[in-house]
């Protein structure tokens, strides 16, 4: 009886094995392996079954009915003394200001900039103690407040706030470097603005001694390069003369982390004086360039995943910033491949700037004879043929085509 009852478990195993084992005994291989699965799974360490942290989100912020009167009631409770009243009237007026109508009414009437400057400078100079994230906050309403004309152009005439967002990315603060160097960026990014921030001379050169502080670091905020090179175009002289000519030919010589990104764009925009070309000429930088292209040819295990070109719109724009002086145009002649590696990204490429630039550096390298005899015979069906993205590259195309077919007429 009890021998027909072990049957019964273990169908499966029962009828293919029944020749082997008796029933008991494969049911007892059957209760040993899942105990043993059952211990294994209880040695694995679970998430502690707890109660969820208590929100503060009420908590942190002021009790008041976003309208008319808020703006008010909010100015008025930041002057409070009580530490908690002023959290929260600064959290509640980072979510208020988020619309441009009451940014700009802020602004205009009630001259927020200064009064959340006076506060800033208090914590900064630490005339009173941070209780919660109080300068964070700060930076996240000069934040919102640079993304308009008129409060980035109050932000800018205060030169204490640039020096103070300077020092914030310089000590590396973890949330409010980024912060910061997105508040400099917003800034540069106006015209209007631009030119107030280059009357005064320490902003390029603050700016470059935070690239300059540690040349070996692989990766700066992204915001920062930008608001280097809002500068760059304006005077590049001045970024030679700190020493960033050497900074990012070093960068791009020895293919760090997201060279071709803005380290190739900064480059680019130093080879806009005769200085900065004559730098260019004496550090061979067509080979420099070309050696970049010639990365492509590498197999991956070859380079590091950060070292890998992914944009090469940078890299043509230094091609042609640089492409300038004889000397330059004579070095070109010997890297016959480098006018075949601009024809397919220009051909190939969705981006309208790079096609754009692709054209244009053709346009310059067909200015030596041997290099235009060679885009005739190899590229100038492709050029006809090449459909572009946007007005300025069919400009650009239009031109090298007409150069192309005068050159070819005149030698008839």
């Amino acid at each position: 009886m009890w021998e027909q009852l072990e049957k019964y478990r273990n169908n499966f195993l029962q009828l293919e094995i029944k020749d082997v084992l008796k029933p008991g005994s494969i049911n007892l291989l059957q209760n040993t392996e899942w105990k043993e699965a059952t211990e294994r799974r209880d040695k694995c360490k679970s998430h502690p079954h707890g109660c969820p942290a208590r929100s503060t989100y009420f908590e942190d912020r002021a009790q008041l009915a976003y309208g008319w009167f808020a703006l008010p009631k909010l100015m008025k409770e930041m002057d409070s003394d009580v530490c908690l009243t002023h959290w929260q009237a600064i959290v509640s007026l980072t979510e208020f200001l988020l619309n441009p109508l009451n940014a700009q009414r802020a602004i205009t009437e009630i001259d927020i900039v200064r009064k959340v400057k006076n506060a800033f400078m208090r914590m900064r100079l630490q005339i009173h103690r941070e209780e919660y994230r109080e300068v964070e906050t700060y930076l996240k309403i000069f934040n919102i407040l640079s993304r308009n004309l008129n409060g980035a152009e109050n932000i800018a005439n205060r030169k204490c706030l640039r020096i103070e967002f300077y020092k914030i990315i310089e000590n590396r603060v973890p949330l409010q470097a980024d912060l910061a160097a997105e508040i400099l960026r917003n800034l540069t990014g106006k015209p209007k603005v631009l030119g107030i921030v280059m009357r005064d001379p320490d902003s390029l050169s603050s700016a470059a001694g935070l690239f300059m502080r540690d040349p070996c670091l692989p990766i700066y905020p992204r915001h920062l390069w930008h608001h280097l090179c809002h500068m760059l175009e304006l005077n590049p002289e001045r970024g030679i003369e700190l020493g960033l000519f050497e900074f990012l030919h070093s960068r791009i010589l020895n293919r760090l982390p997201f060279f071709w990104c803005m380290a190739t764009k900064a480059f680019a925009l130093l080879l806009r004086c005769p200085e900065g070309q004559r730098r260019f000429d004496a550090v061979d930088g067509v080979k420099l360039l070309f050696e970049v292209f010639q990365d492509k040819g590498k197999k991956p295990h070859q380079l590091l995943p950060r070292q890998k070109v992914m944009s090469w719109e940078f890299v043509v724009l230094a091609l042609l910033n640089g492409l300038h002086s004889k000397r330059a145009l004579w070095r070109s002649r010997e890297f016959t491949l480098l006018t075949c590696h601009v024809g397919r990204l220009m051909s190939t490429e969705t981006n309208p700037r790079l096609q754009l630039y692709c054209l244009k550096t053709l346009r310059q390298l067909a200015v030596m004879p041997c290099i235009k005899r060679y885009v005739i015979g190899n590229w100038l069906e492709d050029v006809r043929k090449l459909f572009c993205l946007n007005a300025d590259a069919e400009c650009a195309r239009d031109a090298l085509l007409d150069f192309l077919r005068r050159d070819l007429a005149d030698s008839t």
